[in-house]
């Protein structure tokens, strides 16, 4: 059996870290406009939401990246 074929891509790793630094540069636009005092009612509304969106899905992509760690723990253990 050969361990190379059944490992995750590293584009799946590479994608869940971009996504998790691009939530985290939504999050801090986002939250420049609420806690900016000139920023109008709806901004701040819409920031609030998205920031909220974008923490639901930064969670997801580190939950992807602990299930995909855990999986390659797995097939190590089985080829050793």
């Amino acid at each position: 059996m050969q361990i190379d074929s059944q490992l995750p891509s590293l584009s799946t790793y590479t994608s869940a870290q971009q996504g998790i630094q691009q939530g985290f540069e939504r999050l801090n636009t986002n939250t420049q406009v609420i806690a900016n005092p000139n920023s109008p009612a709806d901004s701040v509304s819409k920031g609030l939401i998205n920031n909220q969106l974008t923490s639901t899905e930064i969670e997801a992509l580190v939950k992807a990246l602990k299930t995909e760690d855990q999986l390659i723990g797995q097939l190590l253990d089985i080829q050793a």
